[in-house]
């Protein structure tokens, strides 16, 4: 895909490969980059560099993804690529609490299934739009001393595919 002109989202773009990836994007020509994160201050600090706005977003609140495609769509145009980068490595073994792995779950599998739910209807409707999932060689291998963060980045790997195979890219 070339970037050049594209309309771009990168959620957990506030540091690490979510920053990494807002600037590649904007440095390929993006005609925006909206950079979201939980961390306000650090999602602004890297829209400054970029041709983009920020926007603090918890990914793991569906209503939140929502308004941030919304808001993007709206002011800058169709998302023509969306990356679902915001994770987290919390809890260890089988003994972690419930609590967090209800958590890790909803970061780490639950906003790819939110962005995807108000994505793909829009991009099947107007003929095209990518999907970039960030899931780890954990979701392909596994995370030793983390069943947390491995089962969760192997359902975000399986996710990824079966949007693949059942909407054909």
């Amino acid at each position: 895909m070339k970037i050049a002109g594209r309309v771009v989202a990168v959620t957990g773009g506030a540091k690490g490969i979510g920053r990494a990836l807002a600037r590649r994007f904007a440095r390929d020509g993006a005609r925006h980059v909206a950079v979201a994160d939980l961390d306000d201050a650090g999602a602004r600090a890297v829209a400054t560099e970029l041709p983009g706005p920020s926007m603090r977003v918890d990914v793991s609140r569906e209503s939140d993804i929502a308004t941030f495609i919304d808001t993007t769509e709206r002011n800058h145009g169709p998302i023509d690529l969306f990356c679902s980068n915001a994770g987290i490595g919390i809890g260890r073994g089988l003994d972690t609490p419930n609590d967090v792995w209800q958590k890790i779950w909803e970061v780490n599998l639950m906003a790819h299934v939110y962005a995807a739910r108000h994505l793909v209807p829009r991009m099947i409707a107007r003929g095209g739009g990518y999907l970039l999932n960030t899931a780890s060689a954990a979701g392909l291998l596994s995370q030793i001393g983390s069943a947390t963060y491995s089962v969760t980045k192997h359902a975000a790997v399986s996710l990824a595919e079966w949007i693949a195979l059942t909407h054909g890219h």
